[in-house]
């Protein structure tokens, strides 16, 4: 009996050793198979955070493991770069071994305690840090190293050190850590001194030199030699010449000699050129083509026969017959440029045979990239689904689109062949960024109001892109104590039902302190007078003289607050001619203007309307055409916009008129030229004209006078209206003309601005009359009217952060010429907003 217990004990040990060796063992059998990942651990962690390794494993749990997936997670780990040695095991994690555990038991490579830099004088230690990748405390990574090394390198080569030579060695510290050195041999400094020509008939060498970005040592120029930049002035040259006609131009050779002083070595930089002859265009045929007839293909070359060769424009011309089949689907055809050249007569033509075949239909449309945003949330941006012909338009159209949600960084699309001849798989590859702004601290109010206080305290939580539906959810508290106080909550839903129909509900309440026009002393004016004045004048002409603007004793200060509970809807339709929206909304509200009894407003809608609540009410529609190519910074396209509302819908309401806006808006960028690897000289031309007018609603008997407060008014404000002029504020208006043209020179892309503008605007203050006469038979709209101001300033381009500082010099007409002399050199320094719609 004893001997059958013992055996039997030796015989469960014996198995129960062979299972957990059975378990753990990933190389004797297969038996985690189809099991279910319950979790995945790490042992052996000291300086990699956990989470940053749960963010990757994550994905995995839950699913069904396999061989396959096993060597994935695994390579994933390696691709880390993080790990000496990673000893990966598999244990059944339940009783019913549905379920397994995955082990990674790591060893990490140690962390980087010091950078040295060794052999560096011509750059120092803060400029060589901002180039490397590597930090102190990171995790030591080969791969990072030998990118720092070639972007040591390169910044090197800039500067004009061509034979320099950059190593790396690591030696491990007493404790663990890695210190990391670079070992820097620079040599000599090659600058160049000179640039010179030889063989250049046609062309002068100063010509020459501006199609260079090599340029000779001078004030505020380096000089630095990049052999790099050497190849791409050849071909600057070539294209010169080429684009002239001369196409047979060759750079025979390009010689570098050397004088060395204490310093530097010095290059001269001897280009050795072949022009040859001048040539003519002869002309272009065509071979294959039936889709498209030869007059259609003919059209496209806007080069005449016996013009002299341009080659960029004669570039431009043959690939429009690319794009013509391109953009109708046929992107699998052949088409050959064959150039036909007569040495005798000088003459270039050109045969371009077309293979023609079956259209592209798009077969997939894929997403990749997006981690945040939904996929059906970029797809109904794109206007192409599987079964259309292919656009090139289209594609463009949708590129712009997804760049306008400011969900993503980068767009770009791809073109894959699908799985028959005439099936392409359309890739949008997109790069997310941050959509969820949290924002807190001072900023400007943006009051159109100049004797408002301008700074506010602001906090903000807004996401453009919630949960990845591209819907929006915003909350915000702004106040300046002072004189201005907002809160508001606002959603927006962009496609409603599937489509692009947006539906927006907010709620705002607003409390604001704000100067009026007072008439306590007689005579009194109940509204409805035609020449009326306020207190501290003596006469309608002395008030029109003084731009109806009294002195301060004569203004008195109400409160107002104003509740409102916004509804918007807006559908938006692709067109040619761009896109085209219409928008319209009710707002239902209550305003109550609070002041002192011992004053008497000047303005009847204040003094009706005093210490209760009334309602405020206003529905809204818009129109809008849209071709601009980025809509809060734009470099080309026109927008033309026209909003329309109706101010007070019940008759138990204060205030009742009605209210245009229409303005147009066109970019063109003039030049776009490239002067380094990261910035171009470029510049776009921006011209607006708008026209904002106020009318009585029809059948009102109340004139405007006594209709509409006067902050509601249009006025020159001297930030988004007529830069500078803050002082016409309080001449408002009934018809506001608001015109600019700005040459906008881009800094920093995305980021920063510099432009010359020159604005003019003006006001009429009669009501109904506008451009013709006024009761007395006189011009009512004259360039009298008109406020000027010309000037250059800085503006910030991020659409978060409207805001542009300039110097402006005003002027006016009013017998003759009447300059505004400002405090600095004459001109006003001007903090205005830019307006995106």
């Amino acid at each position: 009996m004893k001997f059958k217990l013992l055996f039997f004990l030796f015989f469960a040990t014996v198995v129960l050793c062979f299972s957990q060796d059975f378990f753990e063992s990933s190389d004797n059998s297969e038996w985690y198979h189809g099991k279910t990942i319950r979790d995945v651990v790490f042992t052996g962690l000291n300086n990699i955070q956990q989470s940053e390794l749960d963010a990757l494993m994550n994905p995995y749990k839950g699913q069904l493991l396999d061989d396959n997936l096993y060597w994935e997670m695994q390579g994933k780990l390696y691709a880390l770069e993080y790990f000496d040695r990673i000893e990966p095991s598999i244990t059944q994690y339940n009783i019913s071994g549905s379920e397994v555990l995955i082990r990674f038991a790591v060893a990490e490579r140690p962390i980087i305690g010091r950078i040295i830099f060794t052999g560096n004088s011509g750059m120092n230690r803060r400029e060589l840090n901002e180039l490397i990748v590597s930090r102190v405390n990171d995790i030591y990574n080969k791969s990072k190293v030998f990118f720092d090394i070639d972007s040591i390198t390169n910044k090197y080569l800039e500067k004009g050190y061509p034979d320099v030579i950059v190593t790396s060695t690591e030696s491990l510290a007493a404790d663990s850590t890695i210190t990391l050195v670079f070992n820097i041999t620079e040599s000599d400094q090659i600058t160049i001194s000179r640039i010179e020509f030889q063989g250049n008939v046609r062309f002068s060498s100063t010509a020459l030199k501006r199609q260079l970005s090599l340029k000779a040592r001078a004030f505020l120029v380096d000089g630095a030699f990049q052999e790099s930049k050497l190849v791409a002035d050849r071909e600057a040259i070539l294209k010169y010449y080429r684009d002239r006609g001369y196409i047979d131009a060759r750079i025979v050779d390009v010689t570098q000699s050397y004088e060395s002083d204490s310093k530097r070595t010095n290059m001269i930089l001897t280009f050795m050129i072949e022009e040859g002859s001048e040539f003519k265009f002869g002309g272009v045929t065509f071979e294959g083509n039936i889709i498209f007839t030869t007059t259609q293909l003919s059209d496209l070359i806007t080069t005449k026969t016996g013009d002299t060769i341009n080659w960029t424009r004669l570039e431009m011309d043959l690939q429009r017959v690319n794009d013509l089949y391109f953009e109708n689907g046929y992107i699998y055809n052949v088409i050959a440029k064959i150039p036909d050249k007569n040495n005798q007569t000088n003459t270039l033509s050109f045969n371009v045979q077309i293979t023609e075949r079956s259209r592209a239909y798009v077969e997939n449309v894929i997403v990749v990239g997006n981690e945040k945003t939904r996929t059906n949330v970029i797809l109904r941006e794109i206007a192409l689904e599987p079964g259309d012909i292919f656009s090139r338009t289209k594609v463009l159209e949708a590129t712009r689109n997804l760049y306008n949600l400011q969900f993503f960084a980068n767009v770009w699309p791809d073109i894959l062949q699908g799985s028959a001849e005439n099936l392409m798989d359309l890739i949008i590859n997109v790069e997310e960024q941050p959509t969820t702004d949290i924002q807190f601290g001072l900023t400007f109010t943006g009051s159109s109001d100049p004797n408002s206080f301008p700074i506010s305290g602001l906090l903000k939580w807004n996401d453009r892109n919630l949960a990845g539906t591209g819907n929006q959810l915003g909350v915000e508290v702004n106040s300046s104590i002072v004189d201005t106080s907002s809160i508001s909550l606002d959603y927006m839903h962009r496609w409603v039902l599937g489509l692009p129909l947006s539906l927006g509900i907010d709620f705002t309440a607003n409390y604001s302190k704000r100067m009026a026009t007072i008439d306590n002393q007689p005579p009194f004016f109940y509204g409805k007078e035609e020449f009326a004045y306020p207190d501290g004048f003596d006469s309608y002409a002395e008030y029109i003289y003084y731009n109806k603007t009294p002195t301060n004793e004569f203004l008195m200060s109400y409160e107002q607050w104003y509740l409102s509970l916004g509804i918007s809807s807006g559908y938006k339709w692709y067109t040619m001619l761009g896109d085209v929206s219409l928008n319209g909304g009710l707002r239902i509200g209550l305003v109550n203007n609070i002041y002192d009894n011992i004053f008497r407003p000047f303005d009847p809608v204040i003094r009706e309307g005093n210490n209760t609540w009334a309602p405020k009410n206003l529905l809204w529609l818009t129109l809008s055409l849209d071709r601009r190519d980025i809509f809060y910074d734009p470099s080309a396209g026109y927008y033309i916009y026209e909003r329309f509302g109706i101010y007070g819908i019940f008759n138990n309401e204060i205030e009742h008129y009605l209210r245009s806006d229409t303005k147009f808006q066109y970019y063109m960028t003039l030049f776009d030229f490239e002067v380094t690897d990261n910035w171009n000289f470029k510049c776009v031309l921006a011209v607006n004209a708008g026209i904002s007018v106020i009318f009585k609603q029809p059948g009102r008997r109340d004139s405007l006078l006594s209709s509409i407060e006067s902050a509601n008014k249009l006025a020159i404000d001297g930030m988004f209206v007529g830069r500078g002029w803050k002082d016409e504020y309080l001449n408002k208006g009934m018809l506001l003309l608001d015109n600019w043209i700005e040459l906008r020179f881009p800094l920093v892309r995305g980021i920063l601005a510099f432009d010359l503008f020159f604005d003019a605007v003006a006001v009429e203050t009669d009501e109904g009359y506008y451009f013709g006469e006024n009761s007395l038979g006189e011009s009512n709209f004259t360039i009298e009217n008109f406020r000027f101001g010309f000037g250059g300033g800085l503006r910030f381009t991020i659409p978060q952060f409207p805001i542009r500082l300039s110097l402006v010099k005003r002027f006016r007409f009013k017998d003759g010429i009447h300059w505004v002399k400002g405090p600095i050199f004459g001109m006003d320094l001007v903090m205005s907003f830019v307006m995106s719609y």
